[in-house]
């Protein structure tokens, strides 16, 4: 399967603009044979939307434009957006991503780990997911996560912050690759932390891990991207990173692999941008030691 990572710059609140991103780089990523194209969290609306979350008709033109969205779009996509919550009980709204295909919505999974440490405060706004599941998509168990669903891996973490693990739940259900759509803001040490993290969480489950973060800065939030392939010690394509260039990319990542992984994946990469509009393809051949 052959998955476009697409590293954009959303504006919060600009559903007209985010929108024509998401089409435009997934008419992209169709051009570059991907299968499936991948987007970063609430990048419908935006990260942070904040107290604009509190607000229904917010949350109301979040789930028009996606569905209006699953109409238009070219080929299979993962979008987060803002959605209804809807519990008897507890907020009105989760953070959510949609897996958009056949002009329809076709799985969505909600953020179950909801951070409200640094500049995070994500559980005064939305409703934790109640549970974890994967999503058959051709042959390929996919494992959906958001953000902070992917940082409380108890082999990494001394002192993990949440009771249970949203990537060990799917990893029961037999997923065969996690994807992780991502608002994470920079700070420094971030970079090699996440690395760090992610490689830790690729080894002890065994998947690939396909991390997809925003770039670019919203109110005082900075974002550096850093989209990344990993399996196992080692990272597929590089690190999409931050430079000037590179503030959208799609990244085409072909992950051949069983249901268990076999013992080799390969990743071929084609970078292009709304700033140079050429293709650079590499490929890379990654074998475990």
């Amino acid at each position: 399967m052959k998955i476009a990572l697409a590293q954009l710059n959303p504006t919060v609140g600009d559903f007209a603009g985010n929108s024509a991103k998401i089409l435009e780089y997934s008419r992209r990523a169709l051009q570059n044979g991907a299968d499936l194209a991948v987007f970063s969290e609430l990048c419908l609306c935006g990260y942070l939307p904040m107290d604009l979350i509190e607000r229904p008709h917010f949350i109301d033109r979040n789930e028009r434009e996606l569905a209006r969205l699953a109409k238009l779009l070219p080929l299979p996509a993962i979008v987060g957006y803002a959605a209804h919550a809807n519990g008897a009980t507890g907020k009105s709204a989760a953070n959510a991503a949609a897996l958009l295909a056949n002009g329809k919505i076709e799985f969505v999974q909600t953020k179950m780990l909801l951070p409200t440490y640094d500049v995070f405060d994500e559980s005064r706004y939305f409703q934790p997911a109640t549970a974890q599941n994967v999503f058959l998509f051709g042959d390929q168990k996919l494992g959906i996560t958001i953000c902070e669903d992917i940082w409380n891996d108890k082999t990494f973490w001394a002192k993990p912050l949440y009771d249970r693990d949203p990537v060990s739940e799917l990893a029961e259900q037999h997923a065969s690759l996690i994807i992780n759509i991502s608002g994470s803001p920079y700070t420094i040490g971030k970079r090699t932390l996440r690395s760090d993290m992610l490689r830790s969480l690729a080894k002890s489950h065994n998947l690939p891990v396909v991390y997809v973060n925003q770039v670019g800065g919203n109110d005082s939030l900075v974002f550096d991207g850093g989209s990344v392939v990993v399996r196992g010690e080692l990272s597929a394509a590089g690190d999409l990173g931050l430079g000037r260039a590179r503030r959208h990319c799609v990244l085409p990542v072909e992950v051949r692999c069983s249901l268990k992984c076999s013992a080799e994946t390969s990743w071929t990469r084609g970078i292009s941008t709304d700033l140079l509009l050429r293709l650079y393809p590499v490929t890379t051949t990654l074998r475990d030691p």
